[in-house]
């Protein structure tokens, strides 16, 4: 096999990859409870959630989107009680968004139900082995979604073996 095709192949087998990953998000987002919040939304809350109080353009950072975007993100769930502006000590021009009680509730919520349907679904359908190369892929598309830099966030052989 010369280089070209070699190249081929492996674009071949990441279009599958792409079309799995897909597969799998869309299942996973019928797990979701009956809150009616998008993907995006749940997105904002879970950095939120994370980061805590955040200004627009932090998570408009976070989310990799423009802040006309999370802009109407954040209107969003003000309108449905799940967030809070309230201005920003450190820079007046500036508002903080932070999650509500019931902003916290539901995305509490919907990560236990998607997390207990993962894991039963990892626990009926997969060997230990499976299990492991999942979270480890897990974190790897973590690392490659954040761009970070390979040696600082690596996954060693040796961390492989002792996993």
């Amino acid at each position: 096999m010369n280089g070209d095709e070699g190249r081929s192949k492996a674009r071949d087998e990441i279009d599958v990859l792409w079309d799995d990953l897909g597969a799998f998000v869309r299942r996973l987002r019928t797990k979701r409870n009956d809150h009616k919040l998008t993907p995006s939304q749940i997105q904002a809350l879970g950095h939120l959630d994370r980061q805590g109080p955040l200004t627009a353009k932090e998570l408009a950072r976070f989310e990799r989107v423009t802040p006309q975007s999370i802009a109407k993100t954040v209107a969003a769930l003000e309108e449905q009680c799940m967030v809070t502006r309230r201005a920003d000590p450190s820079d007046g021009r500036a508002a903080l968004v932070t999650m509500t009680e019931l902003g916290t509730s539901t995305l509490h919520e919907d990560r236990t139900k998607r997390t207990e349907w993962l894991a039963e679904v990892i626990d009926a359908e997969c060997t230990e082995a499976e299990r492991d190369l999942l979270l480890i892929a897990g974190r790897i598309l973590r690392r490659l979604g954040q761009g970070a830099s390979p040696a600082s966030t690596s996954i060693s052989e040796e961390s492989l073996m002792n996993s």
